[in-house]
């Protein structure tokens, strides 16, 4: 099945009990926020080791306090990696989404 870059890694934040969300660069935004927030997903990480795993997912929004408050401000979206298979995920990861997760939100 063919699949789409979703995002590259910048970051990761580690949130016991929840997962690993996966903080992308800004040109990867757009990306992101053409699914629903909650949306769930299955995606496969790339390594740049080769290496490949296939995890499931949800967009979510992250706000910080600290962000401007101002009417052009919005907020960040980022993804919940919700596999306890996922231990530190290095900046450059690619991650991809399958055409059939597009087509179910009908993207």
């Amino acid at each position: 099945m063919p699949s789409q870059l979703l995002m590259v890694v910048e970051n990761t934040l580690h949130l016991p009990g929840l997962g690993l969300l996966a903080l992308p660069g800004r040109q990867h935004q757009p990306s992101l926020r053409r699914f629903p927030i909650h949306a769930n997903l299955e995606v496969e990480l790339r390594f740049a080791n080769g290496h490949t795993l296939t995890v499931p997912a949800s967009v979510e929004e992250l706000q910080r306090p600290a962000d401007d408050p101002g009417p052009d401000q919005q907020a960040d979206y980022v993804l919940l990696i919700e596999s306890d298979d996922v231990g530190a995920l290095p900046g450059g990861t690619t991650v991809w989404v399958s055409q059939t997760w597009i087509e179910i939100y009908h993207l």
